[in-house]
């Protein structure tokens, strides 16, 4: 092994040193992206239950995946729009707690319930709502509106 030329000299990081670098440096960069991630979640909570609150079955709707809006309108035999309103679901509400893992999100609701959401091809989409607290360990909460 020749001498470094001088002026020419190159610093190597063991490999334990720079998989650490490149550890902090992905999860420095993912905690960045979470913050708008929430923020995303929670603007499509809050006007689902804004919509709610106004009486827009229509603009509800559009905020709930495909798969619950489908489950609603067989399980009610209504269509969506109308469907959603019928629903014991708080009118109006604040986020409160935002938690967003990978492409699922959980916004918790200052009055007490809660809504997941998933993050799809369009962006963030209501899969549950209306949720509260179960007894069963089996399924955690119990849901108004389900996909």
């Amino acid at each position: 092994m020749r001498a470094p030329t001088p002026g020419h000299e190159v610093s190597v990081l063991r490999p334990r040193a720079a998989f650490a670098a490149c550890v902090l440096i992905a999860l420095s960069l993912a905690a960045c992206g979470n913050g708008d991630r929430e923020r995303d979640a929670a603007a499509v909570t809050q006007a689902f239950h804004r919509a709610l609150q106004s009486g827009d079955g229509n603009a509800a709707c559009d905020q709930l995946s495909e798969e619950a809006a489908s489950k609603l309108e067989q399980q009610e035999g209504k269509p969506c729009e109308q469907a959603i309103l019928t629903l014991k679901i708080p009118k109006g509400g604040t986020v409160a707690v935002r938690r967003v893992e990978l492409r699922n999100a959980y916004m918790g609701l200052a009055e007490g319930s809660a809504d997941f959401l998933e993050e799809g091809p369009h962006g963030w989409e209501i899969a549950a709502a209306g949720c509260e607290p179960s007894a069963s360990s089996d399924q955690p909460y119990d849901c108004e509106l389900e996909g």
